[in-house]
């Protein structure tokens, strides 16, 4: 009689039955669900749905709310400045994104709120000396009022964003004087994209959002972890490693790299008359909801004879853009005088600081942002020309 052959020994999946059938399961239920996520997909599309995670938004540029971290000036910044220092500058913001410190009062006699750029912000100079910050503080001394001054500057901001804050996040919180200050960043928008309305990724009014669209894998799973539960912790480590490992402080992003070098044509009446639209803007949505508006002109370091430092700077800008350093101070400065007539002509308050702070660098260490000293300065002047705008 002829053996039998040996039985075949049982496969993987003949020897562990509950897990081919859980296997099997998952991966019928994830082609499931994916063909489902791209049949709903399609179907939303042609019914103009469009989820959470892909639309399209107005970008309203602040700084986020509850942040407690430092910023460090880049080399950079302290190469071209005079007296910069590079050390750990404390940025903090309460709930609604405005900076702190600041008097929050339950029932202020005035509440004051700052609109502008980097030259508002004032992130290089410490907290307590921040302009917006301490013209509340004195303000309050010289009328013996309880004043809330919020500073709600941008780096990068020009009026068009400053617009969005003031419609979106200042109206619902009824403040009684809304003071705005623009010029560079408006001029230099409107010279390199001719528009306020740009695709600047970075400063763009509207922008596309795809929720962490190009990361995959555990590289989203962590980023989405790390910027919704622990982004303050996140910050202060790569602070520390700087300060442990001697990493150097990240240069920006350039924002206009993708136009530099080529040579612009300016029409100056067209920026003109963008900058102004804007600044009545300004002061019609301020007084269709009772708030006083204040027009600021913004201090600078440019001269028809400018020191080194600034020269050097504008010059930088003309090899880039192919214009002049005088031609660039002469739409700078128009920039300034547009606000003083646009204020003028609707009776609104202009403090000229732009006349009031020496062209110095004894008050600013850029072109354009204030020291110490000038911030100070700043707060002064602002607080003694408001005092009047007080309540009695």
């Amino acid at each position: 009689m002829a053996q039998q052959p040996a039985p075949a020994p049982p496969n993987w999946f003949e020897r562990h039955p509950n897990k081919t059938i859980f296997w099997v399961v998952l991966i019928l239920l994830l082609a499931a669900t994916y063909g489902a996520e791209k049949i709903l997909a399609q179907i939303n599309r042609t019914h103009n749905l469009v989820l959470f995670t892909e639309r399209r938004y107005i970008n309203l540029r602040e700084i986020l709310p509850l942040v407690d971290t430092v910023d460090v000036p880049p080399d950079r910044a302290v190469r071209e400045s005079d007296g910069l220092v590079q050390k750990p500058y404390r940025v903090r913001t309460d709930a609604q994104g405005f900076m702190l410190p600041c008097n929050h009062y339950e029932k202020p006699d005035l509440t004051l709120v700052f609109l502008g750029g980097s030259t508002v912000a004032c992130i290089y100079v410490e907290e307590e000396n921040r302009f917006p910050y301490l013209a509340g503080r004195l303000l309050e001394e010289r009328t013996g009022k309880k004043i809330t001054s919020m500073n709600s500057g941008v780096g990068g901001n020009n009026s068009l964003h400053s617009l969005d804050i003031l419609l979106n996040k200042l109206i619902p919180l009824r403040p009684d004087i809304v003071v705005m200050m623009h010029n560079l960043n408006d001029l230099v928008a409107l010279i390199y994209d001719k528009t306020y309305w740009s695709k600047n990724p970075s400063r763009q009014p509207i922008i596309n959002f795809y929720f962490y669209k190009n990361l995959t894998g555990l590289k989203a799973l962590s980023t989405l972890a790390r910027d919704m539960y622990i982004p303050n912790l996140h910050a202060a480590t790569r602070v520390l490693s700087r300060k442990i490992f001697g990493q150097k402080a990240k240069e920006p992003d350039d924002e206009f790299a993708y136009i530099r070098g080529r040579k612009l044509t300016v029409d100056q009446d067209a920026i003109l008359n963008e900058f102004k639209m804007n600044l009545h803007s300004f002061i019609n949505l301020c007084r269709a909801r009772k708030i006083t508006p204040v027009l600021m002109t913004q201090f600078n370091r440019y001269k028809a004879d400018p020191d080194p430092k600034v020269l050097k700077a504008t010059q930088g800008f003309e090899s880039d853009s192919g214009i002049p350093v005088s031609r660039f101070i002469e739409l700078y400065a128009g920039f300034n005088q547009a606000i003083r007539e646009v204020g003028q002509a609707n009776r609104v308050m202009v403090i000229d600081l732009a006349a009031l702070i020496p062209q110095d660098k004894q008050y600013m260490y850029d072109v354009v942002h204030l020291n110490p000293r000038g911030s100070k300065l700043a707060a002064k002047l602002i607080s003694e020309r408001l005092e009047p705008l007080a309540p009695r």
